[in-house]
Parts: structure tokens; C-alpha cells; sequence
């Protein structure tokens, strides 16, 4: 029974997360069930800048060149609506100059799940340049 002890406690110091600063993410995990891809957190990251009409979000996406013909507006809405299902963004409808337009502002629930996203990201970045690093060895470039 304590060889069984000791391996298990190699096994997890063996295992244990060399990198503490990713907040305990490893590999291409993502925070959450339903929503993926990039739309969600980069949701999140644009509403936490400000309160943004729909419309303001849906530039700001493009602004970043998420898809390269252009953020599909219907999973953009449908997202934001998932999000305030979830609670992690709030909207209202405005009445300014034009048309009434619905406003997204970060909840408290939103914050922590933008700073889950965060660790995820960073962890991304990690294997992003792992991958990158590693492609400069062998003297490949993109495209060539």
C-alpha cells in the first residue's frame, strides 16, 4: 500500500502545472459548454470597454479580423443573447438619436468569466509560440 502511496505522489508531482501563472489552464481548453470559437470572449473583452450597441460590437469584431469575410451578424446577436442568458452581460434598450439600439454592459458573472477567458488565452498564446518556435527551427515559414 505505500508503494501505491508513493507513486501516486510521484505521479502528481510529475503532473503538477509547471506553468502557475496560466491559472491552472493547460492545453486548448476553453471555459463553459455551448459557445466556442472566438466569439465569446472577444465579446466579453469588447463590452468590458464600455457599454456597445450590438452594432458597435459587431464592428469591433471586424475591427479584428475574426473572420476573414466578416463576423456572421446572426451568431454575433445570438451569442450576446446567450450571454445575458448566462447573466455575464446585461442589455437596455437606448433612445438616442435614430433608432432605439440595445446596450451591453459586463455583469459581475461576465468579469469572471472574461478573467477565466484570460487564462485560457494566455495559455493559447503559450502553445501558440510553442508551435511557432518550433517551426522557426526547421527553417519553415508560412506560405512557403
Amino acid at each position: 500500500m505505500v508503494d501505491a502511496d508513493r507513486q501516486g505522489q510521484d505521479h502528481a508531482r510529475h503532473h503538477a502545472d509547471p506553468h502557475p501563472h496560466h491559472g491552472g489552464y493547460r492545453g486548448w481548453v476553453r471555459p463553459g459548454g455551448r459557445r466556442g470559437r472566438w466569439l465569446e470572449p472577444f465579446l466579453l473583452r469588447l463590452v468590458a470597454d464600455g457599454e456597445a450597441h450590438g452594432g458597435a460590437l459587431i464592428a469591433g469584431l471586424n475591427d479584428l479580423c475574426l473572420a476573414p469575410d466578416g463576423v456572421d451578424v446572426g451568431m454575433a446577436y445570438r451569442t450576446l443573447r446567450e450571454l445575458e442568458a448566462d447573466g455575464l452581460v446585461e442589455s437596455a434598450w437606448v433612445m438616442e438619436d435614430g433608432p432605439p439600439r440595445r446596450t451591453y454592459r459586463l455583469t459581475r458573472a461576465g468579469r469572471a468569466a472574461l478573467n477565466e477567458w484570460i487564462g485560457v488565452m494566455h495559455e493559447r498564446a503559450r502553445l501558440i509560440e510553442a508551435f511557432l518556435d518550433g517551426t522557426d527551427r526547421l527553417g519553415w515559414r508560412a506560405g512557403g
